[in-house]
């Protein structure tokens, strides 16, 4: 990885080479053209980096930013886009190139005509044949021009008295520095970066339009605070300071640094900056450009989350799959075993024991389903809400746990109906999470106030809930939302609050994101579809055991009737043992059992099956394959199929399954279920 080397301020050279360009070039990584964009995120991941250079071999092909990439992978649909596209498919607009024999100033020159968001690029140098040689940043260029002005000035002076006689040899040289100062004034004064030149004690000596307009003109003028370390939280002002002690002429580490700090805005709030620090060695001040990178870090957050969320979901989907496969023999099997012990000789003891297997399985069950609402919420019932007036339920309910805790409540809402698309229940639920942990964190806080404030923000209805409480720590930040991860005592909480509600709302469309330091309070923000959305579309419901088309009736037991013909295909061999056992003994029935899907074609290519009961998540080809090969082949036998899961495996499959049209039969099922289900399938017409 190339270095920066150091400047030499102490040189005399010519305006125009006071530097060789080389020596400004402050790294030399770069990324392959047959990348692809996840490979290059990842990689600008592991990088400080915001510019990489794409070569095709050592040849230079284009730069690539951090922020494209964020931009396009942090949509909802992004990274399914792009994740796998070549890196040369999004490559930066092609911008400057320097050469090494190019003089600074003519950089400078160069760099300056750019515009738009080719001015804040990085600037490739490269040598003959396209060779890549390495990145020069915007900072540096900034840093060189400093030091070039700061030199004139000093060249100037020096030769101020030798010169006094040599009229035209002194006009020329201010002539010079007239042109310097132009180009200083038009890089520093105009850049569209924000920089400033700072004391070691962080006061802001000069700064360019851009740096004013952030921090606000009453900033920086006479006799108003100018300290950039007074706009920082407390927590971080000394690390600040620290930092500005490391550009100190008589230290070791006197180079760039770059840190990150928060910003109390006029008019903008706390905002997160990357901070660009360097020594300027002639004057003793240090340049500081800042780069606002909340956003940046907003979408890096969501992203995780989601990772995580869809991680947690198919975790668990697999889990209950598995676990329902293997708790429907037991459950069938002991039924069973319960009705072959009538008239045997001690069947009352041993009904016990089959009782309590059955017991013990189904509560079983009960656990698997509450993991399963976790990751997937169970059935909404979606219709207009006013956020405000579930914002009114949900206080209510809260006002006696608000009282114990000594704890105010303000609602701010505005005057006209913010009308959502939602389950009321479910959304009253995450409100209430939301207020009980607010309440929590503001154990033992001399003040106790939480504030909860509805708008419109474009197509969203936004709720932040606001406490002020002790924060939380940087490091539990992007833990808080996975399941059983919690920093309240054991008897106090699950850690299972936020991860119900991430799942709430990502059903709903919606989003979650927290805002918060320690001693400071947290934010919550959540946004919701706003009804009149013309793309807000129902999520499909999923009911926590069986999910039926056409819906499924009880039916009464009967006699065995007409002998028919089944074919039963489960990957699991004591499932497939417990539907034949059922159907021959209680039917009559003549059962085939396959396991997987494949061979379950095969034989129906083979033969004519009165009905079919198919798994869905098998290895090989699974139920989706039979569906639609029955669909395609033999569509008079669709009506006569029967699915029996552990788990659909998520909504997009549940809905999958509900355009087949067939019933489904969640594992682990009873005997009489199977039976019931068999026997009206083919009933019916």
């Amino acid at each position: 990885m190339g270095k920066r080397k150091s400047l030499n301020p102490g040189k005399e050279m010519t305006p125009g080479s006071l530097f060789d360009v080389v020596s400004l070039v402050e790294h030399q990584e770069c990324v392959q053209i047959r990348e692809t964009v996840e490979q290059v995120y990842v990689w600008f991941k592991r990088h400080p980096h915001e510019f990489a250079a794409v070569v095709d071999g050592h040849s230079y092909a284009g730069l690539v930013s951090r922020g494209q990439l964020g931009f396009l992978l942090g949509t909802r649909f992004g990274f399914t886009l792009y994740s796998h596209h070549p890196i040369m498919d999004h490559l930066l607009p092609e911008g400057m190139i320097a050469s090494p024999s190019i003089p600074l100033l003519d950089l400078l020159e160069q760099a300056l005509d750019r515009s738009g968001e080719a001015f804040y690029q990085d600037v490739p140098l490269v040598g003959q044949e396209g060779r890549f040689l390495g990145i020069i940043p915007v900072p540096t260029l900034v840093r060189a021009q400093s030091t070039l002005i700061a030199e004139q000035f000093h060249l100037a002076e020096s030769r101020r008295n030798e010169l006094q006689t040599k009229n035209q040899d002194l006009f020329r040289s201010l002539h010079q520095l007239r042109q310097s100062q132009g180009r200083y004034e038009t890089l520093f004064q105009q850049s569209p970066l924000a920089v400033a030149l700072l004391n070691p004690d962080g006061r802001i000596e000069a700064c360019n339009p851009k740096f004013e307009s952030l921090l606000g003109p009453r900033e920086v003028s006479e006799g108003s605070p100018s300290n950039l370390a007074d706009l920082m939280p407390v927590r971080q002002q000394k690390s600040f300071l620290e930092l500005l002690s490391l550009h100190d002429a008589g230290t070791s580490e006197p180079g760039n640094h770059v840190n990150e700090f928060s910003l109390h805005l006029p008019g903008l709030g706390e905002r997160l900056f990357k901070l660009h620090t360097s020594l300027v060695h002639e004057t003793g001040q240090i340049c500081t450009i800042l780069h606002d990178i909340t956003e940046q870090r907003a979408v890096e957050r969501k992203m995780a989350i989601n990772d995580k969320a869809a991680l947690f979901e198919s975790l668990v989907g697999g889990i209950a799959h598995e676990l329902n496969n293997k708790l429907s023999p037991v459950l069938g099997f002991s039924e069973l075993m319960t009705i072959r012990l009538e008239g045997v000789e001690g069947q009352d003891s041993l009904k016990s024991y089959c009782n309590a297997i059955s017991r013990s399985a189904q509560e079983s069950v009960r656990i698997i389903r509450q993991l399963l609402q976790l990751s997937r919420p169970p059935t909404m019932e979606l219709s207009p809400m006013d956020l405000g007036a579930v914002l009114h339920e949900a206080a209510s309910i809260m006002r006696f746990r608000l009282r114990t805790a000594e704890a105010t409540l303000k609602l701010d809402l505005p005057s006209t109906a913010i009308t959502v698309l939602a389950d009321a229940a479910q959304i009253k639920q995450v409100f209430i999470n939301l207020m009980i942990n607010a309440v929590d964190a503001m154990d033992h806080c001399v003040r106790k106030e939480i504030t909860v404030k509805a708008e419109v923000q474009d197509n969203w209805g936004a709720v932040s809930v606001i406490d002020t409480g002790y924060g939380i720590a940087p490091d539990k930040l992007n833990r808080i939302f996975d399941p059983f991860f919690t920093t309240k005592s054991a008897e106090r909480g699950t850690g299972l609050g936020l991860s119900v509600c991430l799942g709430i709302l990502r059903q709903h469309c919606g989003e979650i994101s927290v805002k918060s330091a320690p001693g400071e309070g947290s934010v919550f923000r959540i946004l919701l579809p706003l009804a009149i959305s013309e793309t807000l579309a129902a999520t499909p419901a999923v009911s926590d055991s069986v999910v039926t088309s056409p819906a499924i009736d009880a039916v009464n037991m009967t006699q065995p009737g007409p002998r028919c013909e089944v074919l039963v295909i489960d990957d699991e061999e004591y499932i497939t043992s417990l539907v034949q056992e059922l159907l021959r003994t209680h039917l009559g029935w003549r059962v085939e059992g396959v396991h997987d899907g494949r061979q379950g074609i095969q034989r129906l290519e083979q033969g004519n099956y009165d009905l079919v009961i198919t798994d869905l998540r098998m290895p090989g080809l699974d139920g989706f394959a039979v569906l639609g090969w029955i669909r395609d082949f033999r569509p008079n036998l669709l009506s006569r199929v029967l699915v029996i899961t552990g788990d659909s495996g998520g909504p997009s499959m549940d809905q999958e399954l509900l355009d087949f049209g067939v019933p489904t039969l969640g594992k682990p099922f009873t005997p009489n279920a199977l039976i019931e289900v068999c026997q009206r399938l083919l009933i019916e017409p």
